[in-house]
């Protein structure tokens, strides 16, 4: 997920779950009518829902209680009765408080990054711009692409051109880039953005200064027969390092604490298109930044380097075959004393455009007759589906017998919506999955929920400190929330309770004319180190409720109207401008000082 949004449910839904709570409350002792009514209007106001950071202005699709049955076990729920169908209380939660870890979500390679994942800046370009004097952007014909994806061959006065760190407020490296390539051809660069100081055949030295536009290549003239090709961007200083060590050091200095590195957004998992393995992204094409997420060579190789435990999700679409080279892949090349988590795609229960691995599972659920209900059928077949690719990795790391407890390396998650419980009943209880996992994983973000265009009038008409006491009441709340909705979790179905994502969450997209203005008052808030002072308490109250890993979202990010989910705001930050980052290494240290024993079975 690129990041979640918690927004109140419309009037008429909350009419229409009102209208069915009634109509089935007629059914329940009077006595208990009250009490139900009253609960249930309450759980369902107040369901929220996460949305990713670029898609913020979609609207709740309420669950489709269609059957009768589906309504009475949601009020059921509601009113924190025992669902039928729930496992017996027979796995006891071990004594003692869990220890709380702190993961981390990378950003998306894309170009318009801020953040310096790799040495050969090359790496992080946009595909083939295709370009013509006179012609409109990227319309300039048809390029001509080898198998690998280079420049075979142009047109009479076509070019072709690629960027990388546009849009970063010129947040790069300054200094000597080293630009090594094979083949013959004519190289320039756009917009002053690089200077040529030297040429030879296969080797320029360039002089870049950072500018807003980015760094903009164009490939004039490429020889068919021995076409440009194996392009390299070296960052400063790193010419004699690069091959051996393909991460900025920077990169990996800020990374390093971060023990559990969760990959999602370098997959492109949200709406993958990715199912069979021959087209999976390779470590030797020509961008990691195409769009088709990043080779998992590259993956696995960053988490050796960290020693941290990678934490992947396989598209949705992916065959069991690609789930199987995947797992492969990684017992062969990880580094066997680190753990692996594995989760099917991510965040299956949000039903936004942007994750349309949720329409997916609605279709495969009611094709299979999982359910009549679409959005029990998506839930359940998220659920099935995820079994099924915990199976194939207990298989390829050694584990056969159907009775076997699994591969301890094997860290397998189940996720569902943080502020809809219901979903996690749902998931875990279906075919008894929860025997089959040994996480369930949520995103408890916090905003104080001034991120709702509800909240416009009250947000102009308050100070920064009364909206930082309000998000501080938010995470005083969160204690008693999760120890009321998922103290279970551990104590009935034997999970560890983990966070896919977290952190603060004040996005100003939905604002209207007010944008702008939120948007500046938003990154100043993010700034400030108040900021850092919640999420100090955040974590604590985490942690107190019996929360274990939590993976905060994300590491290196710009703050927009899209949201301010960076750690940092770009790679080479000053750690005293960065209270969150500050916040996140405070509390590390204080669990290093203190340390606990995580539960995994």
């Amino acid at each position: 997920m690129y990041g979640s949004i918690r927004i109140w449910e419309s009037y008429e839904s909350r009419a229409k779950h009102d209208s069915i709570a009634k109509e089935n409350l007629e059914q329940q002792p009077r006595s208990k009518i009250k009490k139900l009514t009253l609960d249930c209007r309450n759980y369902f106001r107040k369901v929220k829902i996460q949305f990713p950071a670029r898609h913020r202005r979609h609207r709740f699709r309420p669950l489709q209680m269609g059957p009768l049955i589906l309504v009475f076990l949601a009020i059921l729920t509601c009113a924190g009765l025992v669902l039928s169908g729930s496992p017996p209380p027979t796995i006891q939660a071990t004594p003692g408080q869990v220890s709380s870890q702190l993961g981390m979500n990378l950003n998306s390679v894309v170009s318009y990054t801020s953040q310096w994942p790799f040495a050969d800046a090359f790496k992080i370009t946009r595909p083939w711009i295709s370009g013509r004097p006179g012609a409109a952007f990227s319309e300039g014909g048809p390029l001509k692409l080898t198998a690998d994806g280079w420049v075979a061959a142009l047109e009479p006065n076509q070019f072709a051109e690629t960027v990388l760190f546009e849009d970063t407020k010129a947040h790069y490296p300054q200094g000597q880039y080293l630009l090594l390539y094979d083949g013959e051809g004519e190289i320039q660069f756009n917009f002053d953005s690089a200077r040529i100081l030297q040429q030879q055949p296969g080797r320029m030295v360039l002089q870049v200064i950072p500018q807003d536009t980015g760094i903009w290549l164009q490939i004039r003239a490429t020889n068919p027969q021995n076409p440009l090709r194996n392009l390299r961007l070296i960052l400063p200083g790193l010419e004699k390092t690069y091959q051996r060590q393909p991460f900025h050091p920077l990169f990996l200095e800020r990374l390093r604490p971060f023990k559990t590195i969760r990959f999602m957004d370098w997959m492109q998992t949200n709406s993958s298109t990715l199912q069979n393995w021959a087209n999976r992204p390779r470590p030797e094409d020509p961008s990691q930044g195409a769009g088709k997420g990043v080779a998992l060579e590259y993956m696995i190789d960053l988490a050796n380097t960290l020693q941290a435990n990678p934490w992947f999700t396989l598209p949705h679409r992916a065959t069991d075959d690609y789930v199987r080279q995947f797992a492969t892949l990684v017992r062969d090349r990880l580094d066997p004393n680190l753990k692996i988590y594995i989760e099917y795609s991510n965040e299956v229960w949000n039903t936004a455009p942007a994750f349309n691995q949720s329409k997916y599972a609605e279709q495969q659920g009611l094709a299979l007759g999982l359910a009549e209900d679409p959005y029990l059928a998506l839930l359940r077949y998220y659920s099935q589906r995820s079994v099924e690719v915990f199976k194939i990795w207990e298989t390829v790391f050694g584990s056969t017998d159907p009775g076997a407890v699994a591969n301890p390396r094997l860290i397998r998650v189940l996720a569902g919506q943080y502020a809809n419980p219901w979903t996690s009943e749902q998931i875990l209880t279906w075919k008894n999955a929860y025997q089959q996992a040994d996480a369930y994983a949520i995103a408890p973000y916090f905003s104080g929920d001034w991120d709702t265009a509800e909240q416009l009038p009250q947000l102009l008409n308050s100070s920064e400190a009364q909206i930082f006491e309000k998000m501080a009441a938010e995470i005083r709340s969160y204690g008693p929330y999760l120890q009321k909705n998922y103290s279970r979790v551990r104590s009935q179905f034997g999970l560890d309770l983990i966070a896919y994502e977290g952190g603060q969450h004040l996005v100003s997209s939905s604002f209207g004319d007010q944008e702008p203005a939120m948007t500046t008052l938003f990154t100043r808030l993010n700034r400030h180190p108040r900021m850092g002072e919640l999420y100090s308490q955040y974590l604590q109250q985490w942690q107190a409720s019996g929360g274990g890993l939590l993976c905060h979202f994300v590491d290196v990010s710009p703050y927009t109207q899209h949201g301010s989910w960076g750690a940092l705001e770009y790679q080479d930050q000053p750690l005293a401008t960065a209270p969150k980052y500050q916040a996140l290494l405070n509390f590390i240290q204080r669990q290093t000082a203190s340390p606990a024993t995580l539960h995994h079975r």
